[in-house]
């Protein structure tokens, strides 16, 4: 899978081979932030400073508006997901056409 779809509620489906290569589990915290026009997704230490996000027990996270008012991204935008394994982290770029 290399998309997913932002909710209405701004919520986001995080699937399996995701959480694995971002080390999570429910419950845990994610640094959530914005580098460019992508948002990124790591679970790394040193991001004190950064938005934070729970990953639930249903595989979702929620985007925190600010993020995407920043990232001027709307409700039931499709995001491609690229991975970099080396620094624990995922990317997600808007499919804004």
């Amino acid at each position: 899978m290399n998309k997913v779809k932002l909710s209405k509620t701004g919520e986001m489906y995080i699937p399996k081979t995701l959480s694995k290569i971002l080390n999570i589990e429910v419950g845990d915290r994610l640094n959530i932030f914005i580098e460019g026009k992508k948002i990124v997704l790591t679970s790394k230490e040193g991001f004190e400073n950064e938005n934070k996000c729970t990953y639930n027990q249903k595989g979702t996270i929620h985007i925190p508006a600010e993020i995407r008012r920043i990232s001027n991204i709307d409700t039931d935008v499709v995001f491609t997901i690229t991975i970099d394994e080396k620094e624990n982290q995922v990317c997600l770029i808007p499919d804004i056409g």
